[in-house]
């Protein structure tokens, strides 16, 4: 007999799905701090490694964690960013002459492409025996709590100068 769309073969028996609705709000909740995260360092951030003592090269955080951090430079082969040293300072500016240094190991890199631009990105391990770390981990404590309970401007409100 033809089995039609209604039809159950009496041999298939369907599982019950069972939705684990705090694996969700996990998972919501970390793409939104990633998402947040993101934009606060691309608008309110300069983050920059120290190369040699004498210059800084920009880079582009993608995710921090208290115990690492992920970012991105433009790819250049004509200069190509030197990972030989084995911590690399970065410096993550607050304002225009202050920043918090904090030291990373590179413990892998891949090639990236976002908006049709070559990147390399770079995951590293961040050194937690700085005095410089306990700062650095308010700070990404502030960021996951900040991205729990931000709410984005919808421009539902006047503002007024007085």
């Amino acid at each position: 007999m033809p089995q039609g769309p209604g039809n159950k073969d009496s041999n298939t028996i369907e599982q019950p799905r069972v939705i684990d609705f705090n694996e969700v709000r996990a998972q919501k909740l970390d793409e939104k701090r990633r998402t947040t995260e993101r934009i606060f360092f691309k608008h309110l951030l300069n983050v920059y490694s120290v190369m040699g003592h004498t210059s800084m090269v920009p880079i582009e955080f993608i995710d921090i964690s208290e115990e690492g951090c992920s970012f991105q430079i433009p790819y250049d082969p004509e200069k190509p960013w030197a990972v030989e040293s084995t911590e690399i300072p970065l410096r993550i500016y607050f304002s225009q002459d202050t920043y918090l240094e904090i030291r990373v190991n590179v413990q892998n890199s891949r090639p990236s492409i976002e908006n049709n631009r070559r990147y390399v990105r770079y995951g590293c391990k961040v050194n937690t025996s700085t005095s410089s770390y306990a700062a650095y981990q308010q700070f990404v404590k502030f960021l996951r709590a900040y991205s729990e309970n931000a709410h984005k401007d919808l421009g539902d409100v006047s503002i007024f100068y007085l």
